[in-house]
């Protein structure tokens, strides 16, 4: 058994950690269940009959809950960035979807989930730490033009390649061309963990490729 300077235990730690990651999900999923069922609940009553209305919704369901304190502390960056996302985006932030999201990947495990699925996972994850992700015209990705405000770090693929890869229950069919720009090799570790078949082909100076494979049947 290993101890650390402060003479507690690795394991014990891991458990401690392990305990929270499960008491957090727990809270995310329950966030999302809530809110997905005062949703059904206000489209029955009436109250919630198009994408607009839904969206008002949940935005003051979601500032009420907040205003509350309905849910653990754990989950408050949650109701505030979804909130956020509400108030500045309007209907486009698509509340109900980053909901439905929410509670999938919460209650069930990732590696069982659709290839489309965990690349949205990841996209997910990416933006977390300030990634931004673009879909580029046949054009612009043949003539390999990249926005005069290129952020830090971000991946770019082609709209009708994206369109054509994927099947109807999102598993991946071909190979998808990925450019990434700025740190290529985080993206790889979260593919990686993702168990996303992700392959660094080049290494450029504007930006690097990266080429998703379909998983052996």
């Amino acid at each position: 058994m290993y101890t650390d300077e402060h003479g507690g235990t690795l394991d014990s730690q891991m458990t401690t950690q392990e305990s929270e990651t499960e008491i957090t999900l727990s809270a995310r999923s329950n966030l999302a269940f809530c809110a997905l069922v005062a949703l059904g609940i206000a489209r029955q009553d009436g109250v919630a009959r198009t994408p607009l209305a839904e969206h008002l919704f949940l935005v003051r369901w979601l500032a009420t809950v907040q205003k509350q304190k309905r849910f653990p502390k754990c989950v408050a960056i949650d109701i505030a960035h979804l909130l956020e996302q509400g108030r500045k985006k309007g209907l486009p932030s698509k509340l109900r979807e980053k909901l439905q999201y929410l509670w999938q990947s919460c209650t069930t495990h990732l590696l069982t989930q659709s290839d489309l699925f965990r690349l949205t996972y990841v996209t997910e994850k990416l933006k977390e730490q300030g990634w931004k992700n673009f879909t580029m015209d046949n054009k612009s990705w043949k003539d390999e033009h990249f926005p005069a405000s290129c952020p830090p770090n971000g991946f770019y693929t082609e709209e009708s390649a994206l369109h054509a890869v994927y099947s109807d229950d999102g598993r991946l069919i071909s190979p998808l061309d990925l450019r990434i720009v700025g740190d290529v090799d985080l993206l790889l570790a979260l593919m990686e963990q993702s168990a996303i078949s992700a392959e660094l082909i080049e290494r450029g100076e504007i930006f690097h490729r990266v080429v998703l494979y379909p998983a052996p049947q």
